[in-house]
């Protein structure tokens, strides 16, 4: 990120937190994301019925991405801006019961982007959303969908992005361009990150678990970002980025969300070795999950509020 950009207005970005189902005090899933956008800008709810007449093109509003679409098309709610009908999306369910939320800005390594830049006119926030869920009736569908978009079109830029059914839980992060991981969510696990790529193993046997673009951990390899000698291979090292913006902006909501739920783990706030993936001391209620979406670091020498901050540099 250009010194300019660190030292000036910080972006306006997500938190995501997944829950697998015996990680719940009910057995539900849950797949949840705190979207910062300017309060401002009212949000509308949109619905799109089903039809086989659909448009043939997404034609973007403030970019110029465009693709060809499917004429048939599942009905879908969304949740855009009111300025931007018809994208930005956002959240929400389509009438195969699957649900999607879009996006969580992510950041790839400089090294990586040398390698496979982001695409000017790619794939963004204002159209993952509405490009996707109309046409896929499973997780698992969604996943290879908006892959085999990355692939096609190049992304914009990072992000991250959930999909969930009645049966599976994904979430997959963008890496460079053209290329991506996907982990299918654990039953007996929680997953939480603000604004980086958490992945870091990826098993290409084990088709289960993982989705991913097929020349991933090849083209790594082949651009120097990553070196068998060095061991396992490891996403995050390859191909995102640690910097000193991360240790106030990124990895205190991470710190903090699993110090909430797992105070036994005993990470290092300054640190990205953060388990990917963690087991709560006690399950998890709904009322647990919206107090983790109000934490600032509550009662300690980075509440914002309690110390009248505003320029507190950890982000709430």
């Amino acid at each position: 990120m250009e010194k300019e950009k660190i030292s000036g207005k910080l972006p306006s970005e997500c938190t995501t937190i997944i829950v697998g189902e015996e990680q719940s005090v009910d057995g539900a899933r849950y797949l949840c994301r705190s979207s910062d956008f300017d309060a401002l800008m009212a949000i509308n709810v949109e619905v799109h019925r089903d039809t086989d007449d659909g448009q043939e093109e997404f034609v973007a509003q403030d970019s110029k991405f465009r693709c060809k679409l499917p004429k048939k098309a599942l009905g879908y709610t969304g949740l855009p801006d009111y300025t931007y009908p018809g994208e930005w999306g956002s959240a929400g369910y389509n009438t195969a019961g699957v649900g999607m939320s879009s996006t969580e800005t992510i950041f790839s390594s400089e090294k990586a982007l040398e390698a496979d830049p982001y695409v000017e006119d790619g794939l963004a926030e204002n159209c993952t959303y509405n490009i996707v869920l109309p046409y896929v009736h499973t997780a698992r569908e969604g996943v290879e969908r908006l892959g085999a978009l990355i692939e096609k079109y190049g992304s914009a830029e990072g992000f991250g992005i959930g999909f969930i059914d009645a049966k599976e839980t994904w979430y997959l992060e963008n890496a460079g361009g053209h290329r991506w991981l996907a982990c299918r969510m654990p039953k007996d696990k929680y997953f939480v990150t603000g604004n980086q790529s958490r992945y870091r193993k990826y098993d290409p046997e084990d088709k289960e678990n993982f989705l991913a673009s097929a020349d991933l951990i090849e083209f790594a390899e082949k651009n120097g970002l990553y070196n068998p000698a060095d061991g396992d291979f490891d996403f995050h090292e390859a191909y995102s980025r640690d910097e000193k913006l991360d240790t106030t902006y990124n990895y205190p909501r991470v710190w903090g969300l699993q110090r909430m739920f797992s105070p036994a783990i005993k990470n290092d706030v300054a640190k990205n070795t953060f388990p990917v993936f963690a087991e709560a001391e006690r399950k998890i209620s709904l009322a647990d999950l919206r107090k983790a979406f109000r934490f600032h670091y509550d009662n300690t020498d980075h509440d914002p509020y309690l110390h009248s901050n505003g320029k507190e540099p950890y982000r709430p």
